[in-house]
């Protein structure tokens, strides 16, 4: 055009300088909010940064213009409708980060959204980066539970409040030697419940798995389970859940929906490494595996242990962007799904104790319960558990989680890879460095005792307090060294007898510690499209 040209890759305005980055996030996404009834949009994102180039300010960003259609994207500031006018908001802890909602809905009808990031100069970035759209939807399903924290008895402290949708359900757990789901959803990929696939190293599903039997696709098809020649990994696909988390009088809430149900519900699972929403984040189905200098997920090969914790994170990124070690986030999530679903905090003994006894001497390899449905247990203490269609995800061998250190008794958390959760480090790291510092969280007790106590947050809860025993509370151990640096292992190995489970943790081991019990396996949260 006549009136511009480029500059460091940028538009340059003849008469207004050079125009904005493109929004650094911006997810569109459907809301509901229960207090009223009634739909909504939910806007979210990041404004872009000013651009400085050596030290010299080339254009300073004010905020971004969002217009909404339901014909198709606004391609201008001026099409459409009006939205908002967001603004960067300094004082704030993040001036650029934003949450809006779009209230003027009518369920089933689609949105397109634009935002026109814009500076002081008024000069308009229109990039077609800076788009998204949402259909106006109401929730298909909102769980959850209460915990009555002072109460000791696993079965007897989680309820089933009035106001879910599981208030009337039985639980899930094994029920004469087997697995029941009770009155809870039992196929894959319906409602919370996670989808076993093979998942190619660009983050793009290959295969979508039997599951109740790995080895074969939903076609009946044989699979690439074991296949190591595969582009990928065998996990478990989740979609998004969205949660909210508070205590009050003493009760602990948790609840679940497939869309954000208030202002204060988050998918803390599913963000990129670049703050944006994404559709879907995956766990692990096998524990990892060193094949060719990546950490796999594949059934049948031989577990990767004795190495240090940078050593299986180096492995594990070599699959590719989105590619990591397991992550806090979403074992804080499952462990809520797990005690929503059996109505008590007793894992163990609703779902199988795992390989935990102490005469066992080495650990099971991958593949083991590859016929076994998404969930399997056995109280002998030998054979493994899986859950969520993940074989062993306590018991066998410690698995190392990223996002959670005890650094000489202060523990910190990242709850996303990105800045999303509050943290100011862009990503994980090994000495906690950026990571958000949690109060009155100094463990305590016996190291090597039981949970007794957590610290509840909008995430999930972290232990501290080891008081407790094999039938009370969490039922769970917890180890701690409050006089160094520690890299949470958790899980427990396969000779710690019933301090395993979902909740058990170490918090007493270096990250350069190495051992025969002690590894890691993958997840994965592809970059948003």
């Amino acid at each position: 055009m006549a009136e511009e040209d480029l500059l460091f890759g940028k538009n340059r305005h003849l008469f207004g300088g050079i125009e904005p980055s493109n929004m650094r996030a911006f997810d569109v996404s459907s809301s509901y909010s229960i207090d009223d009834a009634k739909a909504r949009i939910r806007i979210a994102g990041l404004l872009p940064f000013d651009t400085e180039i050596e030290g010299q300010r080339l254009c300073t960003v004010l905020g971004a213009i969002i217009r909404r259609s339901t014909t198709g994207y606004p391609e201008n500031e001026f099409a459409g409708d009006a939205f908002a006018d967001i603004k960067v908001t300094m004082g704030l802890v993040n001036p650029y980060e934003f949450c809006a909602y779009d209230t003027n809905v009518a369920i089933g009808t689609t949105y397109y959204y634009s935002a026109f990031p814009y500076t002081a100069q008024g000069v308009y970035n229109r990039s077609i980066e800076n788009r998204g759209f949402a259909k106006a939807m109401k929730n298909t399903y909102y769980f959850g539970y209460d915990k009555t924290i002072a109460t000791a008895a696993p079965a007897m402290r989680v309820t089933y409040p009035s106001d879910v949708d599981n208030a009337s359900y039985t639980p899930a757990g094994l029920v004469s030697g087997a697995f029941s789901y009770g009155s809870w959803v039992s196929t894959a990929g319906e409602k919370f419940m996670p989808k076993p696939v093979m998942l190619g190293y660009d983050g793009v599903v290959k295969e979508y798995l039997d599951q109740n039997d790995y080895t074969k696709q939903t076609d009946g098809t044989a699979s690439n389970v074991a296949n190591t020649a595969f582009r990928g990994n065998a996990m478990m696909q989740w979609g998004k859940i969205y949660t909210h988390r508070e205590t009050v009088n003493g009760v602990y809430k948790f609840r679940c929906a497939d869309i954000p149900l208030g202002d204060d519900w988050d998918c803390w699972c599913n963000y990129d490494k670049n703050n944006n929403v994404i559709d879907h984040f995956y766990t692990p189905i096998y524990f990892g595996s060193n094949i060719n200098g990546r950490l796999r997920s594949i059934s049948g090969q031989s577990n990767y242990v004795s190495n240090t914790t940078q050593s299986e994170i180096n492995l594990a990124i070599e699959n590719g962007d989105g590619w990591y070690t397991e992550v806090l986030a979403d074992r804080l999530l499952i462990q809520d799904l797990l005690v929503m679903m059996a109505r008590s905090t007793d894992t163990q003994t609703k779902y199988g104790t795992g390989r935990c006894a102490s005469g066992n001497t080495s650990a099971i390899g991958q593949g083991t319960m590859n016929t076994n449905g998404l969930f399997w247990g056995s109280t002998n203490q030998t054979s493994g558990v899986k859950v969520f269609g993940m074989e062993n995800w306590w018991g066998n061998i410690w698995r190392r989680t990223a996002g959670w250190i005890n650094a000489n008794g202060t523990q910190k958390v990242k709850i996303t890879q990105g800045t999303h959760d509050g943290s100011t480090a862009t990503d994980y790291n090994i000495t906690g460095e950026g990571y958000k510092s949690l109060s009155n969280a100094t463990p305590t007790g016996s190291s090597g005792g039981y949970i007794s106590a957590n610290k509840a947050e909008a995430f999930g809860n972290i232990p501290f307090t080891a008081s407790g025993s094999s039938s009370t509370y969490e039922a769970d151990g917890l180890w701690f060294n409050n006089g160094q640096v520690d890299y949470a292992l958790v899980g427990g190995d396969w000779s710690v007898a019933l301090l395993v489970g979902a909740f058990y943790a170490t918090l007493s081991n270096a990250a350069s510690n190495t051992g025969a019990s002690i590894g890691a396996a993958l997840s994965c949260k592809p970059l948003a499209a």
